[in-house]
């Protein structure tokens, strides 16, 4: 894609971004979580109790802690097990990301810096390098051309490092690298453009409006920063009030928390080089997950600390382990995928 290309697509997003919301409304009969779920037989949200029987037994036997199924809005399928509870918070890793991701969009909405802003529109007082040069939208995209150092999280200056020691390895925008290390700078431009960590902006603007209470969560800093890419413990069931508003397109009730169209933006490609990559988001646009629909969008986190988002079905199925390090078991997360949504079935009625 030739740099006109990329400049009117850009624009595009950012205009969409920065357009008020259309008045598309949740789904009629779509529930919306108080102070507690409500919880439904699955045969009333026309899901297949035999197909949530499946769920449950490929949780128990893939060594989960947690699972949830939720169909408009109600739970139909929720599981614990070992010594987990509703209260059990577990470290959900690179699941972080698209939590991140809600707060750029939240940000740009706001006009604290643009999408196409470089590091250094931002980071203005700092003495950058070639790194300068790198924009927000590839640090979403991981394009940013960072060296991707496997040890960063052992390191107590990581967030320097990644400014100015990381070596840039590929020209910015080229090459598609799953990259901690380049990922880290957005840590001092959120908190540069917006005054505030991404934890805190993210308490403020999103977990207290749709019901994220402070025993719910809690994000590994590391100084006084909030990393951007991992350290996110959170209950199941707040991590599925999160993939509810994500489902919703940012809308909560009768409004929106987040700008619908940073949603739309971030679950699709972000780029070229790997289609099933948004700004921190999965996507299944080119069939990653053989049985789900292509409007399927996931974050996915470390030992499959997972949640699959179906707009199409208003379906979310979400597993925590938390630290599986113990372990070594291989899984295919497509099969739980698979599964929840063979258990949907087609909603005529919406």
């Amino acid at each position: 894609m030739n740099t006109f290309c990329l400049g009117l697509t850009a624009l595009s997003i950012i205009l969409a971004i920065s357009a008020k919301p259309a008045g598309a409304a949740a789904p009629a009969g779509t529930s919306w979580p108080a102070a507690d779920w409500e919880t439904a037989s699955p045969e009333s949200q026309n899901v297949s109790p035999d197909g949530v029987k499946l769920v449950g037994e490929w949780l128990k036997n893939h060594g989960s802690k947690t699972g949830m199924l939720v169909r408009h809005g109600r739970i139909v399928g929720e599981w614990y097990f070992d010594d987990a509870r509703p209260e059990s918070r577990y470290l959900v890793y690179s699941t972080t990301k698209s939590f991140s991701s809600t707060a750029v969009g939240l940000a740009i909405a706001d006009g604290k810096f643009k999408l196409d802003a470089k590091i250094s529109d931002v980071l203005r007082d700092e003495k950058l390098d070639e790194r300068r040069e790198i924009m927000i939208r590839l640090l979403l995209s991981m394009t940013s051309g960072v060296f991707n150092n496997p040890e960063i999280g052992k390191r107590d200056d990581l967030f320097h490092y990644a400014l100015f020691e990381a070596p840039l390895k590929h020209m910015p925008g080229t090459l598609w690298d799953y990259n901690n290390t380049g990922l880290a700078i957005l840590s001092p431009v959120f908190r540069t453009g917006t005054g505030q960590e991404i934890d805190a902006f993210m308490n403020e603007r999103v977990f207290k409006p749709i019901g994220i209470i402070e025993s719910d969560w809690k994000w590994e800093h590391r100084g006084p920063s909030a990393l951007p890419y991992s350290g996110l413990e959170i209950t199941a069931r707040a991590l599925a009030r999160y993939g509810l508003l994500c489902l919703n397109r940012g809308r909560w009730q009768d409004r929106y928390v987040l700008p619908p169209n940073w949603i739309s933006a971030a679950t699709r490609p972000s780029q070229t080089h790997n289609k099933s990559y948004g700004y921190l988001w999965w996507n299944n646009s080119d069939g990653k997950w053989p049985g789900v629909p292509t409007d399927a969008f996931a974050s996915l986190g470390k030992f499959n600390n997972d949640m699959l988002i179906v707009p199409s079905l208003d379906l979310i199925v979400l597993r925590q382990v938390g630290d599986d390090s113990g372990n070594d078991r291989k899984i295919d997360m497509n099969e739980l995928w698979r599964l929840a949504v063979k258990s949907a079935k087609a909603d005529p009625s919406r």
